[in-house]
């Protein structure tokens, strides 16, 4: 019988060391048999958004960062734009082409179970075939290649913020599903393409100053889920991503049901998270409730929509 979910004060305090040691192995204990936990627990661990309340905490240090003027190839860096589980993101000058761009430098690590060579080799496929995949509502690929173990991607450099700075200001509900449809032109081109994103939501698409919709991190933010059943590692490997790999999970708020189960997914998830998010942007509250990860899991998998 798996025990009952923690509240969110206690899994707070676990990813920062401040939980007596006598009530860690409960924690533990938990999250070796509820996926949407570990998913919090990872989450917060890399500094990321605290999701489930909506407050949100600044990212900690990466390790990968790239100081201004560090050469990456033939890219010199300009900016550090962001960090998270799975990456560092960075403004450069590409010296061949003469322009600004936005690098990824991937972290091979989120692939935590997965023998090192073969991460490097996965993940670069998956970034060659974003590459290959051309859409005015898909942010744009100019070169994939490696640095050092790292595999790094040069994408071209939006202007503007997320969908979820966009949904902050009041919209009419024709404006929110014209943007919606925008997004689901791209989410459809990279299904026919092969690629399945795992991790929709507002965060990962860009709005441009120009208007223009771009959705971010397709294939590149969950290549591999970790194993279950009976070919599962018998020690937590998930208590390791707490320090070496995280975004493999998605968000809790709009995974589809056999995300939450930790299975493998496909397309139809991310149409699960499309409509998820898209109710959300329309009635300004989520489509399921939940005090908890493990109440919000079983909402969402009973189909159980908030009022």
């Amino acid at each position: 019988m798996s025990l009952a979910c923690p509240d969110l004060e206690t899994m707070q305090a676990f990813v920062e060391d401040r939980l007596d040691d006598g009530a860690r192995p409960a924690v533990v204990g938990h999250a070796e048999t509820c996926a949407a936990c570990r998913a919090v627990l990872i989450d917060w661990a890399l500094g990321q958004e605290a999701r489930l309340t909506g407050a949100t905490t600044a990212p900690a240090e990466p390790p990968l960062l790239l100081a201004r003027g560090a050469l990456l190839d033939h890219f010199v860096v300009l900016d550090h734009l962001g960090s998270g589980g799975m990456a560092v993101v960075v403004a450069a000058y590409d010296t061949r082409l003469d322009r600004k761009v936005a690098i990824k430098l991937l972290r091979p690590e989120l692939l935590g179970h997965v023998p090192a060579d073969e991460r490097r080799a996965r993940l670069l496929r998956e970034a060659q075939a974003m590459a290959r995949l051309s859409h005015p509502n898909v942010i744009t690929v100019h070169e994939v290649g490696t640095f050092g173990e790292h595999v790094f991607i040069a994408m071209e450099l939006v202007e503007g913020g997320t969908l979820r700075d966009w949904l902050r200001a009041p919209r009419p509900w024709g404006a929110v599903v014209g943007m919606f449809m925008r997004v689901g032109a791209g989410l459809a081109a990279a299904h026919a393409a092969g690629l399945v994103h795992r991790d929709l939501k507002p965060e990962n698409v860009l709005v441009g100053v120009d208007g223009r919709v771009r959705i971010t991190d397709f294939g590149l933010v969950g290549a591999e889920v970790a194993p279950t059943g009976p070919d599962r590692p018998s020690s937590p490997s998930w208590l390791a991503s707490l320090t070496r790999s995280g975004a493999v999970l998605g968000t809790p708020r709009y995974m589809a049901p056999e995300q939450h189960e930790g299975a493998r997914v496909d397309a139809r998830a991310d149409q699960f998270a499309f409509a998820v998010a898209l109710y959300e942007a329309l009635y300004r509250v989520p489509l399921f409730a939940g005090a908890s990860p493990d109440e919000l899991a079983a909402n969402a998998r009973a189909g159980r929509i908030a009022e």
